[in-house]
């Protein structure tokens, strides 16, 4: 049984698909927009977005929903980080974070549905701090990998290999959740 990854962000398919080559799924992304309320936690977009297009798509259905928070300012940007980047910029974030704690963590929830059931979600979050300028810049990567050095290393993301990335990060941390339930499950 395939499984519809909705995203339209090449980056997240790459990451998921490595992440779940070690496990019985066969991913195939579909780069559709998806209706957002994002007045709600994560965890809801995340859940309410795959039960409905799980329905309408009458397939298996999982799509991801990831937000950033900066400690300095409390839940922001939460679920808006790339309203955030591409209103801002680098810029408009380094100034927002200037003479403030620059403590941040990604989460990610990663929400599984089939048509008529009710979804399940896998968490995953990793710390770190956004730095002081970009690094990286002409690199084919997602706009905050140039910016965020997670916990315990001491290099951006947009510098590690996928492999790398996908040892620690809090996308692959719900995707392997993900991974393992399919499998404990036998839903493929």
């Amino acid at each position: 049984m395939k499984i519809v990854f909705v995203t339209t962000n090449k980056h997240k398919f790459q990451e998921v698909r490595d992440v779940l080559k070690d496990y019985p799924v066969e991913l195939e992304q579909l780069d559709m927009e998806y209706e957002e309320n994002h007045d709600d936690q994560i965890e809801d977009i995340a859940r309410d977005a795959v039960k409905k297009l799980a329905n309408e798509l009458n397939k298996p259905v999982i799509l991801e929903d990831t937000g950033l928070f900066f400690e300095a300012y409390d839940g922001f940007p939460g679920a808006l980080p790339k309203f955030v980047y591409n209103t801002l910029g680098y810029k408009g974030i380094f100034k927002l974070l200037e003479n403030e704690k620059r403590d941040a963590y990604f989460k990610t929830v990663a929400a599984y549905c089939k048509p008529g059931e009710e979804a399940v979600l896998f968490e995953g979050v990793m710390k770190g701090v956004i730095t002081e300028k970009v690094y990286n810049q002409d690199k084919d990567a997602m706009p905050y990998d140039r910016i965020f050095i997670p916990e315990g290393k001491t290099k951006t993301i947009s510098e590690m290999s996928l492999e790398e990335k996908n040892s620690f990060s809090q996308r692959a941390k719900a995707f392997k959740e993900f991974g393992e339930y399919i499998t404990k499950h036998k839903l493929i």
